[in-house]
């Protein structure tokens, strides 16, 4: 079957999958015959290739067959996807009508070909129609796929075809072409991937066989498939594998794998779904996103869903009766038994639960010795056995004591190649020697004391973790053993008694003295310098030592960074030695005016804090800006000082100490800027207070900063417009100022001297008190609750503090009066509410002297609920008992009610009627102690339900 393209577009489809290439072929030769000229050869000739009747200029009438050649050599042990032959049309005869083309698969071109001597006809591989609603000239199209596959599959080299018209039609005139002798095969292929190797991950890539298969858990397993592809342009592998028990291929399950690069895929498969003993085959195929490779030789499982038994474990030398036995260090051997399991194949063990050494059998079942030498009093081995399907068994722990035969090692580590010594003792009695190794190296045998103590000079030849073992001995019998990681350093040992905190501290000014003692031999020089800063170099004497004078300039924490130098150049670990240094100056400090920026004001009283660390203080003498020194008594070598500054701009506290025995220290100088800002008072509305009303007018005190001011402008709060007051004589001026609304506000003030400086801004802060009465209820005006005769709290509050008294009134009624409540925000008024629907709440503080605060209308809404009583079972409170009756009394929230309904938990609804006043009582009895809730609701004539009301009471045991 075949497809025509228009002329002059060809369409290709895109490759299906990463996996396709896309190959254009051309022709490698071309040939046509003609029947006018029947034995002439016309191979590769210039010019088009005809089809079907033509006639020539002369009249003549001419039959002809066109004839291609491909190398389809590279599609050899492809898979063909998709395979189009295309061919362009120079001319057709007739365009009107659809007219039958073919394609033939033939015999080989030869040298020969002509009319009478055709390439033998193989299989036709399609026909397409050519012109009618196609477009004419345009390309004609076949699918040629099955055909190229079928070459790719016999390894066939090349693809000859014939283009021809259909005999019948074949001597027709208006069914001849000229075709541009350009034919080109466009395909997909795709070479199928092949499987290198199958097999678990772990045991790594094993593949049992069906006589022998690999033993498997009753777990999850990974399988794996490490596969190849011929097609560079597949960057990723996957597979599909297949599982099934041996003889139940009916049983048969496949699954996806999970791509782990170019050559691997993977796939989880859970064993325990298998019956204990069950022998598994499995397999894999690769695939490459577009075909699946062979289904690979299967490999076989079998699944053991049985852990072998706890090991038990024995010893000689340490055995588990309870008392101990070798001593630390003493190995001893240790007996492993599989327990009856036959097929252990060895034992992790390791202390105290931890398992993570491994012995294995010497044949499935057999027992292992162990060696192990413990290292405390009280011991316990742990030990797990594991089977060929890697099944562990429970732990065994077993616990032995050790006696307590170690020696006790003092190490004192004199550094790198200089002497360091080993104090070593026992309470072992009979031990007559020691001996001891230095990392790993031959022991060295020295005789114990009568007291069974010695002491032994050694020598670390290198820093860092070196592992010392000492043990005792008994005569000949080692008895005990002591093992320590001791670490070697080779940094200096820096001393000094002038600057060593906490006892000695340094001081500036005063000269102290560091000794610098080596940390390994031949030492020549040391480094020296504080934190951060350059190094700096001092010689040692002949004994590798150095005395370094040195006065502190600066107080503090410091460190010292110290290293040697040897004479081969070997630079030691640094060193860090701190050590704090003590001012001789007192300290000044103030939170009012800091030494940074300008603050405070003129007239603005500042605390400053001032303290030494120096001993022997007696007093603190201090001279402010010009003035005269005078003392200040302190305690505990602290003082605390008030000044008010006279003047703006710089200033200064100058302090020194003066000691017991009647000398001073150097003088400290604080210096600190007051700000030039005008500083304001008001007794009326006091900075960061809060005070006044809106509309209440008050006076502001504007006091100069500086000398020269000659008017102040001011602002209040942002969206006022500048204010200007011509200062007095004094410099001082004094506004009256009637804040328009309550809560916070911002006076902000600035000074202009007679040349029109300005001086810094001040913003004087102060809060002024909302008038009005504010009012906290569970009732408001969004969601109606209650009912009438239900009694509602409202608690009610003002800033301003002479209020005295509440006054209230309920929707307009008759005003009443409640006490302020004294040392409480609020006041509580209690209503009852005598109407449905909206209500307004209204009140008005009034002061002593019977001025009222605005009055404040507070709307809410009341509900239909009825009112709910009991004296047996009263509301939110313990009462009554199971199995004692309690009478319950319904009142009409809203009038015309003539029946409640009521319900307790989720029990059933129940009716009572009401009387004509609207009330009703009906009688229930608790069966049990709990937390119970009635819920009541009444109905009017007309069928209309109230709201609900939920009644709350807790029943007492009986």
């Amino acid at each position: 079957m075949g497809i025509l393209l228009g002329a002059g577009l060809v369409t290709v489809t895109a490759s299906p999958a990463q996996a396709d290439e896309q190959l254009d072929l051309r022709k490698s030769g071309w040939a046509y015959t003609d029947s006018y000229l029947p034995k002439k050869s016309f191979v590769n000739p210039a010019g088009d290739a005809p089809i079907g009747a033509w006639a020539d200029t002369r009249g003549n009438k001419h039959l002809s067959r066109s004839y291609f050649t491909f190398d389809v050599s590279r599609f050899r042990k492809a898979i063909v996807h998709r395979a189009d032959l295309i061919i362009g049309e120079r001319s057709a005869a007739d365009c009107a009508a659809a007219q039958p083309v073919q394609l033939w698969r033939t015999d080989p071109i030869k040298a020969t070909t002509s009319w009478e001597s055709e390439p033998r006809r193989r299989e036709l591989i399609g026909t397409i129609l050519a012109g009618g609603s196609a477009t004419c000239p345009g390309y004609l199209v076949w699918d040629i796929k099955p055909a190229l596959q079928r070459l790719a599959d016999q390894d066939k080299q090349t693809l000859t075809v014939e283009i021809s018209v259909p005999h019948g039609d074949e001597g027709k005139l208006s069914h001849g072409r000229k075709l541009y002798p350009y034919p080109a095969i466009r395909s997909d292929v795709n070479h199928a991937p092949t499987v290198a190797q199958i097999g678990l991950e772990w045991p790594s890539w094993s593949c049992g066989t069906k006589k022998k298969p690999q033993p498997v858990g009753a777990r999850s397993y990974t399988f794996m498939l490490r596969g190849a592809d011929a097609d560079s342009s597949d960057p990723y592998l996957n597979a599909q594998f297949a599982a099934w028990p041996v003889g139940h291929e009916d049983q048969r399950s496949e699954q996806p794998g999970v791509s782990y690069g170019s050559n691997l895929a993977k796939v989880p498969w859970e064993m325990s779904q298998y019956p204990h003993g069950t022998v598994v085959a499995w397999t894999a195929r690769a695939f490459d996103g577009q075909d699946y490779s062979k289904w690979a030789q299967p490999c076989y499982v079998k699944v053991d869903g049985q852990r072998p038994a706890p090991p038990t474990v024995t010893s000689a030398k340490y055995p588990d009766d309870g008392q101990p036995h070798g001593g630390p260090g003493v190995p001893g051997t240790f007996v492993l038994t599989a327990n009856g399991s036959p097929d252990v194949v060895g034992y992790y063990w390791g202390r105290y639960g931890e398992t993570y050494n491994y012995l294995p059998a010497p044949a499935p079942g057999a027992n292992v010795t162990l060696e192990y030498a413990p290292t405390s009093y009280n011991e316990t081995l742990s030990v797990r056995s594991v089977d060929s399907a890697s099944n562990s068994s429970e732990v065994t722990n077993y616990q032995f004591a050790v006696r307590s035969t170690a020696p006790q090692v003092q190490v004192q580590v004199g550094g790198v190649g200089l002497s360091s010594q080993l104090a070593i003792s026992t309470n072992v009695e009979g031990v007559t020697e020691f001996g001891y190794t230095i990392g790993g190296g031959d022991e060295t045998r020295i005789p114990a004391s009568t007291d069974g103590t010695t002491e032994v000079p050694v020598t670390f030849a290198q820093a860092g973790p070196i592992r010392l073992e000492v043990r005792s001995y008994v005569g000949a019998e080692f008895v005990g053993a002591y093992t320590e990681e001791v670490f070697v350093r080779d940094t200096p040992l820096v001393e000094s008694a002038d600057f060593a905190f906490p006892d000695h501290n340094g001081v500036v000014g005063r000269p102290g003295t560091f000794t610098f003692r080596p940390g390994r031999v031949g030492v020549v020089a040391y480094e020296y310098g504080l934190l951060y800063g350059e190094m700096q170099r001092v010689d040692a004497a002949a004994d590798g030592t150095a005395a370094l004078n040195w006065t502190p300039t600066d107080p503090g924490w410091h460190t010292f960074m110290v290293r040697s130098i040897s004479a081969d150049g070997t630079v030691s670990e640094i060193v860090q030695y701190e050590f704090n240094v003590i001012d001789t100056k007192p300290s000044i400090y103030s939170e009012t005016y800091y030494e940074y920026g300008a603050w405070g004001g003129v007239g603005i009283a500042g605390e400053f804090h001032i303290s030494t660390a120096m001993p022997n203080v007696d007093v603190f003498l201090h001279r402010y800006n010009d003035g005269p020194e005078q003392v200040i008594e302190q305690t505990d070598n602290e003082a605390r000082l008030t000044l008010t500054p006279d003047r703006s701009g710089s200033n200064t506290l100058a302090v020194r100490t003066r000691f017991l025995d009647g000398s001073f220290s150097p003088t400290r100088t604080y210096t600190f800027e007051v700000s030039d800002a005008p500083v304001v008072t008001s007794s009326a509305y006091p900075e960061s207070g809060s005070a006044g009303q809106p509309g209440q007018p008050g006076q502001f005190t504007f006091n100069p900063g500086r000398s020269d001011v000659v008017e102040y402008r001011y602002l209040l709060d942002y969206s006022a417009e500048e204010q200007v007051v011509t200062a007095g004589p004094d410099g001082r001026a004094t506004i009256e100022i009637t804040p328009p609304h309550p809560g916070s506000t911002v006076l902000t003030v600035t000074s202009r001297a007679a040349d029109g400086t300005a001086s810094a801004e001040r913003r004087y802060e102060f809060r002024v008190r909302d008038p009005r009465v504010n009012v906290n209820s569970a009732y408001d005006e969004y969601t109606a609750i209650g009912g009438i005769g239900a009694t509602g709290r409202f608690e009610v509050y003002t800033e301003i503090g002479e209020v005295t008294t509440f006054e209230y009134q309920l929707n307009g009624g008759a005003w009443q009066s409640v006490p302020k409540t004294p040392n409480s925000l609020g006041t509580d008024i209690m209503l009852t509410m005598d109407r449905n629907g909206a209500n307004v709440f209204s009140v008005r503080g009034r002061t002593e002297a019977g001025e009222y605060t605005p009055q404040t209308d507070y709307p809410f809404l009341v509900g239909t609920a009825p009112l709910v009583s009991s004296v047996t079972y009263p509301a939110n409170e313990w009462g009554g008992g199971v199995g004692v009756p309690g009478d319950f009394t319904f009142t009409q929230g809203s009038p015309g009610v003539v029946e409640f309904e009521y319900t307790v938990d989720d029990g059933p609804a129940m009716l009572v009627a009401a009387n004509a006043a609207g009330v009703a009582t009906a009688s229930y009895t608790p069966i049990a102690t709990s937390f119970q809730t009635m819920r009541v609701r009444g109905r009017a004539a007309d069928g209309v339900w109230t709201d609900t009301t939920s009644y709350h009471f807790l029943v007492n045991s009986a």
